[in-house]
Parts: structure tokens; C-alpha cells; sequence
């Protein structure tokens, strides 16, 4: 029991009268009441009950006490119930990870069908690149994270992966929207704006140029992709994203999404990830295995 077992007895003796109805009631003996009553006045240094011949009455130290115990016995079964709630799914709290590319559809659209199935879960989402997901799952500060790639440590393990094929976003205008597809070569040259090196979608930009053997001209670079959305929505620029993180302008026509025909490229992933050694609250095991399976449900 959280209730300690002297509050308990002192709580059932105020409101039966006597030691021996209390003693009737919890089904105990007398004098294993009569300890724990003693005990309590040894610890308070107070008496908390006046003797009488019409049973036990509370002294001014007891009634104190009787008052903590009754706000003690409240708090303790609101805590039960919100327990039970969290254990039927009914509350609960999930912090989440997240590289910022799955926030214009894939979470959005998420955290919408779960606060209509289940109003009582709430979730935070704290967007950063992927090895600041890693880190901060293995600090134990989120419970669920997702990254661009791979788990880039040994200590996560991979609850499932979506397909992110990268494509070359540009405006309407440019002289690669009217293309099909294009190659990694095809955009030697080509003026950009990009992630900073934080972020997965960058670093497989740069190992594909390097080894296709071609420079990008480099014109901005950011920690934000929205930013980089709306500069080449803009401008002349174009930048590299899977079409999930361009979403919302891919639909009005203001980006256009050129696929890109290298395999390493079409290839990229996110993948959901938790601590191996960490057990997750009933909660957020639940909204990880939802998680999983609007992943392969969008892969399929």
C-alpha cells in the first residue's frame, strides 16, 4: 500500500470510535492497532487521542493528523484512477523525436487521428537532426524518436522504417520542372539551397556527389526546411527532399518534385526508433505500435 500502515490504522480508530471496532474491521488484532497508534505518538511527540468511556476522541495534534490523512486517502485514489486510465489508454503523455520532414504530413496528419481516437493521449514533438534524435533518446528525455537513415547508435533499436526516396524540388519555372526524372550527375551545377550537415537528407546528398563525382553551387545553407521550401519555391534555387516533407506545396503547385534515378538516393529511409534498455510507459508502447503501422501501411 502507498498509505503507510499507521495512518491507515489512526484513520480507521478516528472514524470507528474505538481500537476495538477498528480492530474488528480491518480484522486485525487490537494490539497490533494499539502499537502502531503508540508509534505514531512516539514519532509526532503528541497525543492524539483522548481516552473516554464513550470510546477515543481526537485531541487538536490528531484531528490535525486526521485532516493530512483524509487529503492523503483523496490523493492517493485520484492517482489510482488516473493509473487505470493510463493502463486502458485512456491518458497518457509520449514526447517524440522527430527530423522535421515527417511534420508536414506524416505526424500531422498522426497526431489528428490520434486525438480523435483517443482525446486523453497528449504528445509533444521536438524537431531536430537525426543524431540529436539519438542523443536524446539515449538521455532518456523523449520516448520515441524519428531519424533520417539508419540508427546512427548501437544502443537504439529499429521498430520500422518508410521509404523517403529523395527528389530534386524546384518552382514551376525552373528548367528542371518540365523533367521526368533526372540523375545525380544531371545536377552538377546546380544552385542550391540545403540542409546543414545536422540533417541525414544532406549527408546522402553529399556522399551521392561525391561519388558521382560532381559539385552543387551552394548558395544558402539552413537548419530549417521550411525555409529551404520557401526559398526555392522563390527563387531560381533548388534543394533535395523526399516528397513527404514537402507536402502542403507539392499539393497548391508552388514546388515541383523531380525523382532522382540513383539508387543509393531512392533507396533512403526514416526509421522509428527507442532505447534497447529502456521499457516504455503502457502509452507510449501503444502510439509506437500505431506508429509502426501507419508506416507500413504508407509504404505499401
Amino acid at each position: 500500500m502507498i498509505e503507510s500502515t499507521s495512518i491507515r490504522y489512526f484513520r480507521e480508530v478516528t472514524e470507528r470510535g474505538s481500537i476495538k471496532q477498528a480492530a474488528e474491521s480491518l480484522r486485525i488484532a487490537p494490539s497490533a492497532i494499539s502499537r502502531q497508534i503508540q508509534g505514531l505518538e512516539e514519532e509526532l511527540s503528541a497525543k492524539l487521542f483522548e481516552r473516554g468511556a464513550r470510546g477515543m476522541s481526537l485531541t487538536d495534534a490528531g484531528n490535525l493528523l486526521y485532516r493530512y490523512a483524509i487529503e492523503n486517502q483523496t490523493r492517493l485514489e485520484r492517482i489510482r484512477s488516473q493509473v487505470e486510465e493510463f493502463d486502458s489508454l485512456q491518458r497518457g503523455h509520449v514526447k517524440i523525436a522527430t527530423v522535421e520532414g515527417l511534420l508536414a504530413s506524416f505526424l500531422s496528419n498522426f497526431i489528428a487521428d490520434l486525438d480523435r481516437d483517443h482525446p486523453g493521449i497528449s504528445t509533444s514533438l521536438t524537431t531536430v537532426g537525426s543524431r540529436a534524435v539519438a542523443d536524446m533518446i539515449s538521455r532518456h528525455e523523449v520516448d520515441l524518436g524519428f531519424v533520417f537513415g539508419r540508427a546512427p547508435r548501437r544502443d537504439l533499436i529499429e521498430l520500422a522504417h518508410m521509404r523517403q526516396s529523395l527528389c530534386v524540388m524546384v518552382a514551376p519555372e525552373h528548367d528542371l520542372a518540365k523533367r521526368k526524372s533526372c540523375t545525380i550527375k544531371d545536377c552538377a551545377g546546380l544552385r542550391v539551397v540545403l540542409p546543414n550537415p545536422s540533417f541525414g537528407i544532406r549527408q546522402e546528398i553529399d556522399r551521392a556527389c561525391a561519388q558521382a563525382n560532381i559539385q552543387l553551387e551552394l548558395c544558402n545553407e539552413t537548419n530549417s526546411l521550411a525555409f529551404a521550401r520557401a526559398a526555392v519555391a522563390q527563387t531560381g534555387l533548388a534543394t533535395f527532399l523526399p516528397r513527404e516533407a514537402a507536402t502542403p506545396e507539392l499539393l497548391t503547385g508552388t514546388l515541383i518534385a523531380v525523382p532522382l534515378r540513383d539508387k543509393r538516393l531512392e533507396a533512403t529511409q526514416v526509421t522509428l526508433v527507442q532505447l534497447a534498455s529502456r521499457s516504455v510507459s503502457p502509452t507510449a508502447a501503444y502510439i509506437a505500435q500505431r506508429l509502426v503501422a501507419s508506416m507500413r501501411d504508407r509504404d505499401n
